[in-house]
Parts: C-alpha cells; sequence; structure tokens
C-alpha cells in the first residue's frame, strides 16, 4: 500500500467493497436455491410439461386443439399437430425420456435429443453406447400418436425468441457483479477527473525553486483543492519574499564585511615587524576567503535561473589542466566525449569540478583519475584519488555544511567545510546527485551524475 496512489487506493477500497457485496449476494442466492427444493416439482420440467400437453390434446375435442395448441406453446416447448410423423433426420433417440413420457401418458410416444441439447461430457458419436442410469441428452422433440391418427408433436425451444427471460432468469450475484464493474468505472473516471487538478498542483510545487512563484491555482476542482492551491500560492509568494529579503541582507552584511576586512588589510600591512605583518595578512585572506565561502552557500549556490549547454568535458579538461600545470599528478579520461552536454550554469558547474578536483589533489598520496562519460540520458564526472578515503559511516555527513573528515582546524588540510556542501547544492540545483565511494585504489572517488541534454 506505500506504493499506490490515492486513485489506486480509492479503487482498492471500491473493489474491495464490491467483492463483499458480491460475496453476501451469491451466499444469499445459494441459501435461497437450497430452500427451494426442487420449485417444478421434478427433475425433468420439460418432460413432464410435454406428457401433460399430449394427455390433454388426447382427450381434448378436436374443435379445441388449435387453442389448447396456442395456449401451451411457449418460450420452452412448441406444440403443434402434423399428419405425419417428422423426420427424424439428426434426431439422437433418448430411451430414458422416452420411457418416462410413456410412463406419465401410457401412449407410445418417441422422444429424442440431439446434438446441441446433450449432457456434458458427452460424445454424439458414442451416445448409442452410453451405460448411464439417467438421460444423456434433454428433450428436443417428442411425437406422440392421436386417437384421430395424426402426430402431436412436441419440440423443445433451444433459443428463447427474447432474451428478456434469460437475463432475469440469472442469479442475483451475476447482476451485483455487472452493476459493480460499472459502478467502478464510473468511479474511475470521475475519480480520475477529479485528481487531474491535484497532479497539477503536485507538478507545480515541484518545479518551485525558491525564486519566482510557480502558478498552482485550479480552475475547476472540489473546493477542498481550491482553498489547497491558494494556501500554497501564499507559501510559496511567502518563501520567494523571505528568499529576497535574505539575498537583500546577505549582500549587505557581504559589503560591509569586506570593508572592514579591506581596511584591516592597510593598517596590517602597515605594521612595522615583518613576522607579524605576514601572520596579520595572512588571516584576514583566510577570514575574506571563509567570507566569500560561507556567502557563496548561504545565497544557494547562486545558480542561475537561465540555463545554457555546458560542455562537461571541456569545464574537466580546463581544471585538469590547471592542476597539471602546477604539478598535480592527475590523468583525465573521456575529453573526446561529445555528447557529454548539460544544461545549466557554467560557472557554477565549474565550482563543482573545481572542489572534486581539488579535494582528490589534496587528499590523494600520488595520483589523481578524473573521468567523464554519458550513461544513457545522464552524464556523469568521477574524481579518484588513492588517498586515505573516507569511512563508510561518514560518506553522508560530509555533504553537511562546516563537516570535515579531517578534525584539524588548519585551514591547509582541512579547509572551510563548504566545498562539499556547495557541490551538492549546485548538483540538485542541476537536478543531479554527488555521491562518495571507496575507489578502486582505495581512496576516495567522488562521482557527479546530471540529466544530459536532449
Amino acid at each position: 500500500m506505500g506504493r499506490v496512489g490515492l486513485l489506486g487506493r480509492i479503487m482498492l477500497l471500491l473493489l474491495g467493497a464490491l467483492s463483499l457485496l458480491v460475496l453476501a449476494t451469491v451466499a444469499l442466492d445459494d441459501w435461497q436455491r437450497r430452500q427451494e427444493h426442487l420449485p417444478s416439482g421434478s427433475r425433468f420440467p420439460r418432460v413432464d410439461q410435454a406428457a401433460s400437453i399430449m394427455t390433454l390434446l388426447r382427450d381434448a375435442d378436436p374443435a379445441e386443439r388449435p387453442a389448447i395448441l396456442k395456449a401451451v406453446s411457449g418460450e420452452t416447448l412448441r406444440a403443434e399437430i402434423a399428419d405425419a410423423p417428422p423426420d427424424e433426420t439428426g434426431l439422437i433417440p433418448e430411451p430414458r425420456l422416452e420411457a418416462r413420457l410413456r410412463r406419465l401418458t401410457g401412449g407410445p410416444v418417441r422422444a429424442f435429443t440431439d446434438s446441441a441439447l446433450l449432457l456434458r461430457g458427452i460424445n454424439p458419436s458414442t451416445v448409442a453406447n452410453a451405460d448411464q442410469r439417467g438421460p444423456f441428452g434433454r428433450l428436443a422433440t417428442a411425437t406422440y400418436p392421436l386417437p384421430d391418427g395424426r402426430t402431436l408433436v412436441i419440440t423443445a425451444v433451444a433459443h428463447h425468441r427474447s432474451l428478456m427471460p434469460w437475463l432475469f432468469g440469472q442469479p442475483l450475484s451475476l447482476w451485483v457483479a455487472v452493476l459493480g464493474a460499472v459502478v467502478a468505472a464510473l468511479v474511475l473516471v470521475g475519480t480520475r477527473h477529479e485528481l487531474a487538478p491535484l497532479r497539477r498542483l503536485t507538478d507545480a510545487v515541484s518545479r518551485f525553486d525558491g525564486r519566482a512563484p510557480e502558478r498552482v491555482s485550479a480552475p475547476r476542482g472540489a473546493p477542498e483543492i481550491l482553498r489547497l492551491a491558494e494556501a500554497i500560492q501564499g507559501m510559496q509568494e511567502r518563501i520567494s519574499g523571505l528568499m529576497a529579503e535574505r539575498s537583500l541582507l546577505i549582500g549587505a552584511i557581504s559589503h560591509d564585511l569586506k570593508t572592514y576586512l579591506t581596511r584591516l588589510r592597510l593598517r596590517a600591512e602597515g605594521v612595522a615587524e615583518p613576522r607579524l605583518r605576514e601572520r596579520l595578512v595572512a588571516d584576514l585572506d583566510s577570514m575574506t576567503d571563509l567570507l566569500e565561502t560561507s556567502l557563496v552557500f548561504a545565497r544557494g549556490t547562486a545558480v542561475e535561473a537561465a540555463r545554457s549547454p555546458v560542455d562537461l568535458a571541456d569545464l574537466v579538461a580546463v581544471e585538469v589542466a590547471e592542476h597539471a600545470a602546477q604539478g598535480a599528478n592527475i590523468d583525465m579520461t573521456g575529453e573526446d566525449v561529445r555528447d557529454a552536454t548539460v544544461a545549466g550554469d557554467a560557472l557554477a558547474l565549474r565550482r563543482v569540478i573545481a572542489n572534486l578536483i581539488g579535494n582528490a589533489v589534496k587528499f590523494g598520496q600520488s595520483s589523481v583519475a578524473v573521468s567523464v562519460r554519458r550513461t544513457g540520458a545522464a552524464c556523469q564526472i568521477v574524481a579518484e584519488d588513492d588517498g586515505p578515503g573516507i569511512p563508510e559511516a561518514e560518506r553522508a555527513a560530509i555533504f553537511s555544511p562546516y563537516y570535515r573528515v579531517e578534525r584539524s582546524r588548519n585551514r591547509r588540510t582541512g579547509g572551510t567545510g563548504l566545498g562539499l556542501a556547495i557541490s551538492r547544492q549546485i548538483a540538485e540545483a542541476h537536478g543531479g546527485t554527488v555521491v562518495a565511494e571507496t575507489g578502486s585504489q582505495g581512496g576516495a572517488r567522488f562521482t557527479v551524475t546530471l540529466p544530459a541534454l536532449t
């Protein structure tokens, strides 16, 4: 049930209720049939009816026979008087039914069945050798010689001329099942129509990224869905307002802090003692770098809403070349992949690549391997080193802000603790992911997966 949607749950409840109703109706119908105990009074209602017709016409005045024939002919049996016995071609003698008719009428009755009225499991080719106590077929035709030399022919009607008796003769449980199926189909169509605004509302909320509010008002739908759409619309507007206010506040704080840091740097450079001056300048540079990194994270990584095609192989190749020029032992594969293109912000994606390759170079012991590949509808960037790796218990935590596997507060070895958090923010803003694993050389392997541009 955890993966079944609202429509599926409604249908399951409806079908469950209808199933219980059908079972109850079947049980009631079966109980009613057991209480009736052969309502016709005989196991052979057609045979007994035919015998009664024969006896009635045998004893009736010849002038009354046409009226009697019209009265006794119906949906199941048809009676007529012929000058000669009918052709028996295609008919199968039924001695057991014949014996019953002779016993009831006391006359030389002939009874026949045909291949269409044979009981289930009886083969027409072996019916003459059939050995069973009861009849092997239902009554198809019976003939009876009348006192005036003419022949009474009674024929069973195999198919009703009208469907109404057959339809209304079906058990109540069948009608309940048919009615339930019709009701379930109508409920399915109506429920899908009513849930359409909710699906559109879900899509609009999924697209909301905190910037411009998505239009989520439903023009049609239940009052509850309309009120929900209005509430979500208002919530998005409030979130967008708060995000805009936060950006303004961060911008103001950034401007003021940078002003004070610039003043402090100028004053530090005026310190006469060289060693103290270098330490002050280094601390101020570290503070400036930490401030810039924190502001980037607080601004939501500054990913632009407008997206353009970005060739990941080119971005990775440029970053690898820069680290190789600085003396890093780094290898790249996949630089010639032509379809590793995504829709995104090139500057933001460059920051992700720089963070991952920079970490691999910093913590790798001798070599770093970087690759770019296209896998189905996704593009992947893999950065792998041969360093100490990341413990499995910490692989999810390293993407949290200010979390560092290296516990020291040394900026040179531990960093600010925001690089991976920013990388994850940028990847998720592009609809992708960043995961940490153990590499083939025992070190860390980071894999960035982004949806490819189709």
